[in-house]
């Protein structure tokens, strides 16, 4: 699958274009992929009905030089060329043109949906109406990128969506398992089993969850993922036997950590995506754990949120 190993999300060109020198700017990005070891960069290259992250090329003309630049860049990094896109629903139509156009004129192999607060307004009928003019125009790899419990979003066309999805095409569920003010060392494990659960009660496809690496301020607190943290999503994800996962963003990763050659502030999020990244490439030895510990784990989590075993899938 497209979706395979573990990847970062790109919102802005701006991370990686931070000079006047583009070249040196690419050569930057690669050795970064190299020393993070990753499988992916998802580059947003749409918002709603019209193109992302574009250059400027006169004060009213914009191109997609930088763009293309990029998404070339990673593919010589032996990556696949993959986009995101964030949609409203108030013109879904003119939003699934314009994906078709991301699509062909910037030779992605894998395109990512996301999908959030304004599909619950505009609903059931502007998701098919999406969905059927994209699927008429591409059959490239789908990732839905949405809420990680449906059961607090009602109101979400996910039937819909998930009607159009299909795991032999290379489609997945791509939850934004976000445990912005979960302090517990296994709060982020505990959020993704119910994710996990709850999105293939929706619909059974590949899961390929995203954490998390980002600061915000909580009840005036500041909050970041602890490395313990970090782990125990990895490792949720792991035994629950995901192609992959996702971290957001490349953004807050680089100007927060990275090797020797990016300052800021070592918090550790660098090394955590490289032993992730080493696990889901095979390179790196895995901690085994026995049934009988496995099942203690489940029975905790149980306890805790009042599930049985058996809706927490295990």
């Amino acid at each position: 699958m497209v979706f395979d190993g573990v990847s970062l999300f790109l919102w802005q060109l701006g991370e990686v274009f931070k000079t006047q020198d583009q070249a040196s700017d690419l050569e930057r990005f690669s050795n970064a992929v190299s020393s993070l070891k990753i499988a992916g960069v998802y580059v947003k290259v749409a918002d709603g009905a019209v193109p992302f992250n574009l250059t400027r090329r006169t004060q009213a003309q914009w191109e997609d030089s930088g763009l293309r630049a990029l998404l070339e860049q990673i593919s010589r990094c032996g990556l696949a060329k993959i986009g995101w896109h964030y949609l409203y629903g108030r013109e879904p139509e003119k939003e699934a043109e314009r994906a078709l156009e991301r699509i062909n004129r910037l030779g992605l192999q894998g395109y990512i949906l996301d999908v959030e607060q304004e599909y619950k307004t505009a609903g059931s009928k502007a998701a098919e109406l999406f969905m059927k003019r994209l699927r008429a125009g591409s059959s490239i790899p789908l990732a839905l990128c949405s809420y990680r419990f449906p059961s607090l979003h009602r109101e979400f066309p996910w039937q819909t969506f998930a009607s159009w999805l299909d795991a032999d095409k290379g489609d997945c569920h791509m939850p934004q398992v976000y445990w912005v003010g979960d302090r517990r060392e296994n709060g982020p494990g505990l959020q993704y089993q119910r994710c996990h659960t709850e999105l293939t009660a929706v619909k059974t496809l590949p899961l390929v969850p995203i954490g998390g690496l980002y600061s915000q301020s909580v009840n005036g607190q500041p909050w970041q993922p602890s490395r313990v943290q970090i782990q125990n999503f990895v490792q949720t994800a792991r035994l629950l036997k995901c192609p992959g996962l996702s971290w957001w963003s490349w953004d807050s990763v680089t100007k927060a950590d990275g090797p020797a050659e990016m300052t800021g502030t070592k918090v550790g999020w660098w090394q955590e995506i490289q032993q992730a990244a080493g696990l889901w490439k095979g390179e790196l030895a895995e901690e085994k754990i026995t049934l009988e510990t496995r099942v203690k784990q489940l029975e905790t989590q149980a306890k805790l949120h009042g599930w049985t075993i058996e809706q927490m899938g295990g």
